[in-house]
């Protein structure tokens, strides 16, 4: 249990214990405060509403699910509830209260530790372990083979789920602009439970270098819809490769946990075809994707 713990720890800033940590499991030399923080604070989010939400965005009932659980155990939830650090502390307590746990409780405590595992850890960490390993200096990529491991052997220690995750069951693939519009298509392709994709800041300036396309700063949906407006069809086209890239590395996730992996593969392959669609399609570009009007904060604080 304390492992979950220490893995937890190393997501926190560069300091003195988490050297320690890093050297006690073999990790490597932890990286500097600036790579530590481009890699959490501004690329990739650890925090399941990033992943799990419908707009890609931070809090909302992403993060209001994972307080109700511990609400539900009658314990105050953490200040960021959501943030990975804080559910790897949660999961070590959980098999704390089932160790120690006596007669029907252990089941009770058992029952908790399963649900709380699939539905707010594996959920959502794989797809996040996937894209750290992309973007990530060795240190963190090895950080990610452990905890992977770990959760791995969690899954088939405590058995599948009953069903698929709430946040499975209560979002919609990316819907089709050319009926639904625009709007909500851009924010659904940000939003990894609905498009299969995660796409970072650093993957959509990548984007604009590969397509020879302007990069104009600032929040993803901003940077997105720039793209779209200079270059609709390649932009579709680069989108629809990634989707087809995050199926095969959702697929790739099915050793883990393939019950979560058929969910993730499946939504990257519905986008991709989706995309495929739309560039095959675009007449009059500017009538589907109209160009940005305002920056808006991506990331609330608070």
């Amino acid at each position: 249990m304390e492992l979950f713990r220490a893995l937890g720890a190393l997501l926190d800033a560069p300091c003195s214990e988490n050297r320690l940590i890093g050297h006690l499991l073999e990790l490597g030399s932890v990286p500097d405060e600036p790579t530590h923080n481009e890699l959490f604070l501004f690329q990739l989010y650890p925090y399941a509403s990033a992943f799990l939400g419908t707009d890609g965005r931070l809090g909302g009932d992403a993060r209001d699910r994972v307080a109700g659980f511990w609400r539900a155990l009658e314990t105050d939830p953490p200040p960021e509830p959501d943030h990975l650090r804080a559910l790897l502390g949660g999961y070590a307590a959980l098999i704390e209260a089932e160790q120690e746990a006596t007669g029907r409780a252990v089941t009770a405590w058992r029952d908790a530790r399963r649900a709380f595992l699939w539905e707010h850890m594996l959920s959502w960490v794989l797809p996040f372990l996937a894209k750290l390993r992309q973007i990530a200096p060795p240190f963190y990529r090895r950080w990610a083979d452990t905890l992977e491991a770990l959760l791995s052997r969690e899954s088939a220690h405590l058995g599948p789920p009953t069903r698929h995750p709430l946040a499975f069951r209560e979002s919609s693939p990316v819907p089709d602009p050319r009926t639904d519009g625009s709007t909500g298509f851009m924010s659904a392709l940000l939003s990894p439970v609905r498009s299969g994709l995660v796409l970072t800041r650093a993957d959509l300036a990548r984007a604009t270098r590969d397509l020879g396309l302007g990069l104009r700063v600032g929040e993803r949906a901003y940077i997105l819809r720039s793209m779209m407006s200079q270059g609709p069809r390649a932009t579709l086209g680069w989108l629809a490769r990634e989707a087809r890239e995050w199926a095969h590395l959702h697929d790739r996730a099915g050793a883990a946990a393939p019950e979560v992996a058929d969910f993730w593969t499946e939504r990257a392959h519905a986008t991709s075809r989706l995309l495929d669609a739309l560039r095959a399609d675009v007449v009059r570009p500017a009538q589907v994707f109209d160009p940005p009007a305002a920056v808006q904060q991506e990331r609330p604080r608070g």
